[in-house]
């Protein structure tokens, strides 16, 4: 029982979950009549390949988690690392075999996919805001593969699950930014390069500010466009764009450690409300 909820904590079931229903998000802004089969198993495949990437993201980052996150699975001797490493190989075969399944557009995305996770764990996540890129890149392509899974041409066509993956993109490339400053010590020893440790934390938080701004205004242009209702309007704007605009403005201010935790969490929970905007729109 325990090795289940250990397994559980180190593949991060929430953020797996968050995947599989952006898959779904995107297949519901894309479908003209509801469709099933594509979309449930390409779902349980991106939560595969998220899974698979969190444990591998656990293996290479032990040192720095000793530091930041001393209570990860890997870190107090929850599981081995030979054991997290096969759990990581099964789990993207797994993923691989099901997005074949479902079409051969799906599973050139899931290769692409589990190929940049790999890239940026090894190398990528090194380079300042490149990994940040990489991340933000890959919460995007969740919303789009979910539309490959419905119809590879009606994909890239607006209103749909292109302007889900813009959104996703500059919501999740603000968000590893201020992780990147709330991560600074840890990565410091780890002999990191992240962003804030060669920019600064008040240059890389005026820049996380400033990506924040440009989704707020994107986000107003699916209203211009008529394209989606006053729920829409409401939730993003008043619920999501100002409250949170406002928290950034104050975090530039105040990059506290318990600051830059609300800030952290605050745009997480700011992204599952912009989801429901999607699909209530």
């Amino acid at each position: 029982m325990l090795r289940f909820l250990d397994i559980f904590r180190l593949i991060r079931v929430a953020n797996c979950l968050l995947a599989g229903v952006g898959v779904w998000i995107g297949a519901y802004l894309t479908w003209l009549t509801p469709t099933y089969y594509g979309p449930v198993v390409t779902a349980l495949a991106a939560f595969l390949v998220c899974a698979a990437g969190n444990v591998f993201n656990d293996l290479v980052d032990i040192e720095t988690d000793r530091v930041n996150r001393p209570n990860r699975v890997l870190v107090r001797g929850g599981l081995t690392r030979k054991y997290a490493r096969n759990l990581a190989i099964a789990l993207n075969v797994a993923a691989f075999i099901m997005s074949l399944a479902v079409s051969f557009w799906v599973s050139v995305f899931a290769l692409v996919t589990i190929g940049l996770l790999f890239a940026y764990n090894l190398y990528l996540k090194r380079i300042p805001l490149v990994g940040n890129l990489v991340v933000a890149l890959l919460a995007g392509m969740t919303f789009l593969t979910g539309g490959l899974a419905v119809d590879p041409v009606l994909v890239f066509r607006l209103p749909g699950p292109l302007i889900a993956a813009v959104f996703a993109f500059l919501f999740h490339l603000t968000r590893e930014i201020v992780k990147d400053v709330q991560d600074m010590e840890g990565d410091r020893q780890a002999g990191l390069n992240t962003l804030p440790l060669v920019w600064g934390v008040s240059k890389s938080l005026q820049l996380a500010l400033g990506l924040f701004a440009v989704l707020v205004i994107f986000t107003y242009l699916p209203i211009f466009k008529g394209w989606f209702g006053r729920t829409y309007e409401v939730i993003t704007v008043y619920v999501v764009d100002l409250p949170l605009l406002a928290l950034m403005i104050f975090v530039l201010t105040n990059p506290s450690p318990r600051m830059l935790t609300i800030g952290s969490l605050a745009l997480k929970i700011g992204m599952i409300l912009g989801l429901i905007a999607l699909v209530l729109a």
